[in-house]
């Protein structure tokens, strides 16, 4: 019963009666029709005459088909109007033209089964009138055997032998019967004998003794000829049996499996209604017995069987679309993860390259520096400006690094030049003559305004010698005016391989110590700063120069602010002491 029930397409999961019933019925209607089938192909490769073993393997093999396919028929979860049981409604129609191909696949597949074990049974029905028409058909074949050829051209020749042989006993017989004659009236002449053949003398005479030696030759003749009867018909009867033999084993030969089999059939039923008859309902019954198994199956509608297959392949279908969402999700978060991780991998790579060009820039700056006086310029806090410009370089878009109020906590920054922008500097003025002070001091370069020392002086004056009054003077004017200044001013203009240009102007005084006296008119000193300025950069946008009547409002600066190395830059104002 599980066996049959498992044919009908339930297991032992089916506890309802009702449903296992209907299983049941169809597993009997899969096993019969898969027997039936079996039994069909075993008499037909019987009636082939195939070997017994090969018989029964072509029956086992058509049992295990026939009941595969049978099964799966009655398995099926597809009703044959194309659309599908344990298919939800707003997926049928989606799904309509797939399942209804399907459908039609396999009742394709169930009315060629039919038709073909149908076929076979009917070359077993009509067994005696399909093997009297391969008789005749074999017979008619049988006279144009190769091997029936030869051994009819062997007898023909036997025979043709046979029928000279009788010719010339025959003419031996003649010629005896003509020379006995002959003899008979030469020796003893009659009227009734030839006359023209004996001399008509009677007695033994040499023409007595002609014609019995033509008699005695005419006898030897016909004896041999007698002896090559018997020979000659004892080969002709060999050839007639050689001739039989052939004839036999070509109708033996003669086609006679299921293909000539099915042949003899159709040309025996196309000719006669009745066998036609027959032959087409064994074909709608054969067809019926493997379409079946399906009708059973939309028959027997939806089980609980059906519903528990029908919630698996939902669930399943929703998980693998869940997995495949997720699956899709990961990789794109994964690709996503790649590109951020590329972009931060280049733009590391262009932070690197533009540090290593920032340092090599200073290092360059260094060398610039050194070469025009050997006096560090904008080395004041250089890892704070690369710093900046690389943090600049890294924002979007690029700030001004630019440090207006960066402290100069270096000593040796109190040289620096100031900022400026990139070709941005005012013209240089002379600087205002500084008036000289009234306080009735020495002036000193170097400690300052000594008080007192002129009034001491001119008390001193009368009391000493004329020589000390003269090297006092000389000493004074030495010290309140010590130097008579000559400025010599000029250009220089120097072009870097590294696309910097630097101009600078170098102001050189000349000192005199021959007892010059100071012109209160003139100003003190007037230098025009040496500076230089980069080319211009794309990032900068050249500057303004301030007026001139505007600088008096910029507060003086406590300290040389930190160069940038893409600003101008000025030295400071030279030492007057020579």
């Amino acid at each position: 019963m599980t066996a049959l029930t498992w044919l009908g397409g339930a297991g032992t999961e089916v506890s309802d009666r009702h449903e296992r019933s209907g299983y049941l019925v169809t597993g009997i209607v899969v096993a019969l029709f898969a027997a039936a089938s079996a039994v069909v192909v075993g008499l037909a490769a019987h009636a082939a005459h195939w070997p017994l073993a090969v018989t029964a393997i072509a029956a086992l093999l058509t049992l295990g088909v026939v009941g595969a396919v049978s099964r799966a028929l009655a398995t099926a979860s597809v009703r044959l109007d194309g659309t599908d049981e344990a298919t939800p409604a707003s997926l049928r129609g989606s799904l309509f033209r797939r399942i209804d191909g399907a459908a039609a696949t396999r009742i394709a597949i169930a009315v060629v089964t039919g038709v073909i074990v149908a076929e076979l049974a009917s070359t077993v029905l009509l067994g005696g009138t399909v093997d009297r028409q391969l008789d005749e058909r074999a017979g008619r074949a049988v006279d144009a055997a190769p091997a029936v050829l030869t051994a009819r051209d062997q007898l023909d020749r036997a025979r043709a032998d046979r029928t000279a042989l009788d010719r010339t006993v025959a003419q031996a017989q003649a010629d005896v019967d003509q020379a006995l004659i002959v003899a008979r009236c030469e020796y003893n002449p009659t009227p009734q004998c030839p006359q023209t053949k004996i001399t008509g003398v009677p007695g033994r005479g040499p023409e007595t003794q002609a014609d019995t030696a033509a008699l005695d030759d005419a006898r030897a003749r016909l004896t041999a000829a007698q002896g090559r009867i018997t020979p000659l018909d004892n080969r002709i009867a060999e050839r007639q049996q050689d001739l039989d033999r052939a004839r036999a084993a070509a109708f033996t030969a003669g086609d006679r499996g299921l293909g000539a089999r099915w042949l003899a059939m159709n040309d025996y039923t196309a000719g006669h209604p009745g066998a036609l008859l027959l032959r087409l309902a064994t074909i709608v019954a054969a067809v019926a017995g493997a379409l079946l198994p399906l009708l059973l199956r939309r028959w027997r509608g939806e089980t609980s069987l059906d519903r528990h297959a029908a919630a698996r392949a939902v669930t399943d279908r929703a998980e693998q679309h869940a997995d495949t969402a997720i699956a899709v999700a990961r990789a794109e978060v994964r690709a996503e993860t790649e590109k951020l991780r590329t972009e931060q991998e280049l733009a590391a790579a262009r932070l690197t390259a533009h540090a290593d060009t920032a340092i090599d820039r200073e290092r360059q700056r260094r060398r610039i520096v050194a070469a025009i006086g050997n006096i560090e310029i904008g080395i004041t806090e250089p890892q704070r400006r690369a710093v900046a410009e690389f943090e600049a370089l890294a924002a979007l878009p690029a700030a001004d690094t630019a440090r207006k109020d960066a402290p100069v906590p270096d000593e040796t920054s109190a040289n620096l030049p100031a900022r400026t922008a990139p070709r941005a500097l005012a013209p240089a003025a002379p600087v205002p003559a500084v008036p000289a002070k009234k306080g009735g001091g020495l002036e000193l370069p170097v400690i300052g305004t000594v008080p007192f020392t002129d009034t001491a002086a001119r008390w001193i004056r009368p009391l000493v010698p004329s020589f000390v009054t003269s090297a006092l003077d000389s000493a004074l004017d030495t010290a309140t005016s010590p130097l008579r200044t000559v400025r010599q001013a000029f250009e220089e203009a120097e072009e870097i391989t590294f696309t910097l240009r630097r101009t600078r102007k170098v102001t050189v005084d000349t000192a005199d110590s021959h007892g010059g006296h100071p012109n209160p008119a003139a100003p003190y000193r007037a230098q025009d700063p040496a500076s230089y300025s980069a080319l211009p950069h794309p990032e900068h946008v050249p500057a303004q120069a301030l007026p001139t009547d505007r600088r008096a409002e910029l507060s003086p600066r406590t300290g040389a602010p930190e160069l940038d190395h893409r600003r101008s830059r000025e030295l400071p104002p030279g030492d007057s002491r020579g």
